[in-house]
């Protein structure tokens, strides 16, 4: 026989189950009515997508393959532009410089290079790595000067792209480094590791030692990236978590499973708080990191390796381990008619 106690332990129990269910029917609504986005393919590489980044006008997005080729893109139409040839191997990630002006690439066959983003010229070959390179990033001035460069040797190395001289050699990471950013305002750059670490470093060129060693990730880091405010860094790992940090004082503001295999990329929207994660479990989301809450899932049945988001949020960009390059694109909301009370 139930005792009274138990009795209201019950009824206190299933109460919090109904409320529970009333949210999480509140949360599929709102889910349906944001998730609007459609997919399309646009084209394809030869062999595996393995980057894609939007420049800042929204207007065009380059795309690197293991087909030794990066494609340019024209936005929001997804119209093929031209195709860059010159790398000896896979190339693994792409950069707009903060002009839209150029465009960096790492890759496989251990070199950075430039390009002119319209006549699609290569302008530049930088040889110092060691091992392939797997991140570059252009510091994003108007008027850059300066490209970052990862790769499999350990080392964050910095560029100068009016002589195509290496600058500086950064070391400190103990594994790896699979992936570099740009602050927004031009202060650091971060980097990550199969060390499971993000390191920040200084712009200085006089400082050798990284400002902050972030810890938090149990899993190699793949990817990281800085809001647009340069307030905080995404970052992203094997086991497919992402972690958000605190740009400042390296603290961490939000830690979560994003999905079920390695999240190779990941990119945040001109509002700071929606990011876009991409994985092998074949699944694109978008997120609002304050929760975080998640705004869209969807399941395009292909892995991804690199995704890239529009300011606005309105298109996302995917490159996929089949070779094509999808778009996602967010139709207009349906609008909710309200009666007369």
């Amino acid at each position: 026989m139930m005792l009274f106690g138990e009795y209201i332990m019950y009824k206190k129990r299933r109460i919090i189950y109904l409320i529970m269910l009333l949210l999480c029917s509140s949360f599929a609504i709102s889910y349906a009515q944001i998730s609007n986005y459609k997919m399309r393919t646009i084209g394809k590489h030869n062999d595996e997508a393995l980057a894609v980044f939007i420049n800042k006008d929204n207007t065009m997005m380059a795309t690197g393959s293991q087909d030794e080729t990066i494609k340019l893109w024209s936005l929001p139409d997804g119209k093929e532009l031209k195709t860059l040839v010159g790398h000896l191997g896979s190339v693994y990630n792409v950069s707009f410089s903060g002009n839209d002006r150029l465009l960096a690439s790492g890759s496989e066959d251990q070199t950075v290079r430039i390009w002119d983003v319209n006549s699609g010229v290569e302008m530049k070959v930088m040889r110092g790595h060691t091992g392939p390179v797997i991140g570059v990033y252009f510091d994003q001035d108007n008027d850059p000067s300066l490209v970052a460069s990862t790769s499999f040797d350990k080392t964050v190395k910095l560029w100068d792209i009016a002589t195509g001289a290496e600058v500086k050699t950064l070391r400190a990471h103990t594994a790896p480094t699979n992936n570099v950013a740009y602050s927004y305002d031009g202060k650091t750059i971060a980097s990550a590791s199969d060390d499971s670490t993000v390191r920040i470093w200084s712009t200085d060129l006089k400082k050798d030692a990284p400002l902050m060693v972030l810890r938090g990730h149990r899993a190699p880091v793949l990817t990281v990236v800085y809001s647009f405010d340069s307030e905080m860094i995404a970052s992203s790992d094997a086991n497919g978590e992402v972690i958000i940090w605190d740009a400042k004082n390296g603290g961490i503001l939000r830690k979560f499973k994003a999905h079920n295999d390695l999240v190779q990329d990941v990119a945040f929207a001109a509002d700071n708080k929606t990011l876009v994660t991409g994985s092998l479990d074949n699944h694109v989301k978008l997120w609002d990191i304050s929760g975080p809450i998640l705004l869209m899932d969807m399941d395009i049945g292909v892995g991804v390796w690199g995704v890239d988001i529009v300011s606005n949020a309105s298109i996302i960009a995917i490159a996929c381990d089949d070779g094509s390059i999808r778009l996602l694109t967010k139709g207009v909301e349906p609008v909710i008619k309200k009666g007369k009370k």
